[in-house]
Formats: C-alpha cells, structure tokens, sequence
C-alpha cells in the first residue's frame, strides 16, 4: 500500500477508534449512575430479557464499556477490545433487540430500540479486530519489527551453485 493509502488509513482508524471508544465510555458512565439508574436498571433489563446471570452481565457490560472504551481512545489492546465488542453487540442483538430487527423508527418518528446501533458497533468492532487501531496507536510501541533479512550461505545443496561445480562436488 502507498504512503498515502497508509496515511489515510491510519487517520480513519484514529477518528474512528476515537469515536467508538468516546460512545462506550459515556455508556459506560450512564450504566454507573447512582440507584436505580445504572447498574440496577441494567440488571433488570437483562434478567427481563432471559439472560443469564443478570447482574453478572450488567457490571461486565458497564466495566468493559469504560474500560475497553479507555483502551480504544489511546489504541492500547485495539483488536482484543475490538473482539470484545462484537461478542457484546452479538449478545445485545441476541438478548435484547433481535424481534424489533426491520423497524427502526416506529410510525410516529420514535426510536424502536432496534438492532441497527448494536450492529453498527459490532462492525466497528469487527474492523479493530480486523485491522488494528493502525499507526497512530500505543499498540504500535509494542509491535515487534521484524529481523532483517540474513544473506544466505553458500550451501553445497543450493540451487544457485553450477552445474560443474555440483560435478565435482559428486565425483564426476
């Protein structure tokens, strides 16, 4: 890739990691509010939809929305936050949004609560996972560089040598 499809790149990834992650931290924060605002209303929502270990789910969906949404907006664990989301835009799909899925507005102009924002996240997530939080990421410090390139030895067995210098290698 060029230097300005890498640049270019990058750039999208910074705004969009910075996007994604800015969303789930103020979700994360609203799920933090004081009595029965945040975590409780969550829990009830989850054990009204059926889902397993409510209270468990809603403090594991309100500490990853702050902490993963921290992670994104420096780029620190970018593709491990990525997965993160999908698994949890799948489950919010699964749990709590699959039946309304064609309506996303209701006839007077109301939001349906409907599966689009979950799958939006789930495909941001999925291009983290994909692609990293590119160049402009702590991530990158801990990216390894690859060796360089050692010149090779000469080899009796390499394909390079000449037909007669293998002749007199074999005894002919």
């Amino acid at each position: 890739m060029d230097q300005l499809g890498k640049g270019l790149q990058s750039t999208v990834l910074l705004i969009a990691r910075i996007g994604l992650g800015a969303i789930l931290i103020l979700q994360g924060i609203s799920h933090w509010q004081p009595s029965g605002e945040g975590v409780q209303r969550l829990t009830l929502v989850y054990v009204a939809a059926g889902a397993p270990y409510g209270s468990f789910g809603a403090w594991a969906t309100t500490i990853f929305e702050v902490a993963g949404g921290i992670f994104l907006v420096v780029g620190a664990l970018t593709r491990i936050i990525g997965a993160g989301v999908v698994v949890l835009s799948a489950l919010t799909i699964s749990y709590l949004s699959w039946y309304k899925f064609p309506a996303v507005l209701a006839a007077n102009g109301s939001d349906t609560g409907g599966i689009e924002y979950a799958v939006a996240q789930g495909l941001l997530g999925l291009l983290f996972f994909a692609f990293g939080g590119g160049a402009i990421a702590v991530d990158r410090l801990f990216k390894r560089k690859k060796p360089a390139a050692e010149p090779e030895e000469a080899s009796p067995y390499s394909s390079s040598s000449s037909t007669s210098s293998t002749a007199v290698r074999a005894g002919v």
